[in-house]
């Protein structure tokens, strides 16, 4: 892609994405032109399958929360949500630029102290003055947290900055990780896509404010607000996915963000249900149900 149409579909993505246009310049992909391609340029889907691999499990985490919850730890990932962030999905990596970069990755990875926080298997690979790059060692994707709003890692190489000694790569998997990963549901390629779909747009709103993912906390289209509870319940069963979840986002809004003609996960359709809505990608349907989840 030449560089102005780059630089503009890179200004395009971060009007959808609270991304700068610089953040969003590296995630950008090479394709030719055309409605049918703008999706998949904005690069927002496009990465390896590892990337995509990691970006599903976190969604596992994220969106199971509460009592209900099905994610097998006794912490889930939610609360990294609560954190004023922003996600930017590169091909081969996955960049969360925020305010507070260490908090948020203190409830990515987990320490001696706290072994039951965070992903499995997720470890800090490198530490810098305020970021960190992380690797998952079971998929060897890797992600960076980093306080720097254009997502760059400042200064030099920094051990010190890790003081609450999180886990680093020279840490294995444990045996409690092995069995906590062993007890997720297993993806097919399809249930993958749409789930890191729905890690990627954590931050996505439409540029007139007509809808607004919010990081699932919080709605900023001056409506009523859905609850407070924040309970969240996302079953996988092979290419079935359901999603229970009791405060916002609007359930329009969180459809909006997968099927907008721009920012939209490619070849995603929804219906509405006497209940919430269907999303289908490929073989992949995903059942939401805006209300909390009923046993």
């Amino acid at each position: 892609m030449p560089a102005s149409p780059r630089r503009h579909a890179a200004r395009l993505r971060a009007a959808y994405t609270r991304e700068t246009p610089s953040l969003a310049a590296p995630g950008i992909s090479r394709c030719d032109r055309g409605v049918a391609s703008l999706r998949s340029s904005l690069g927002l889907d496009a990465c390896t399958a590892p990337q995509r691999r990691l970006r599903a499990l976190l969604a596992l985490g994220m969106f199971n929360h509460g009592p209900t919850s099905l994610w097998p730890r006794r912490i889930s990932l939610a609360d990294v949500t609560r954190y004023s962030l922003v996600v930017s999905a590169r091909h081969d990596d996955l960049v969360i630029t925020a305010r507070a970069p260490y908090n948020v990755t203190c409830w990515l990875v987990g320490r001696d102290n706290h072994p039951h926080v965070g992903l499995p298997g997720l470890r800090v690979e490198d530490s810098y003055d305020d970021g960190w790059r992380l690797r998952h060692l079971p998929t060897g994707a890797t992600m960076t947290v980093t306080g720097h709003r254009h997502g760059h890692l400042q200064g030099p190489h920094d051990p010190g900055s890790n003081s609450y000694c999180l886990w680093t790569t020279d840490v294995p998997v444990n045996d409690e990780e092995h069995a906590r990963l062993n007890v997720l549901p297993d993806l097919t390629d399809d249930t993958e896509t749409l789930l890191a779909a729905l890690t990627v747009r954590l931050c996505a709103h439409a540029p007139d404010g007509s809808w607004d993912v919010g990081l699932w906390y919080y709605d900023l289209t001056d409506r009523p607000k859905r609850g407070h509870a924040h309970h969240r319940r996302l079953l996988v069963d092979g290419d079935q996915c359901t999603l229970h979840w009791d405060s916002d986002p609007h359930p329009e809004d969180l459809v909006a963000a997968l099927t907008d003609p721009v920012i939209g996960l490619p070849g995603a359709v929804a219906r509405p249900t006497f209940d919430g809505w269907l999303l289908q990608y490929g073989r992949a349907c995903l059942t939401a149900h805006p209300a909390a989840y009923q046993p």
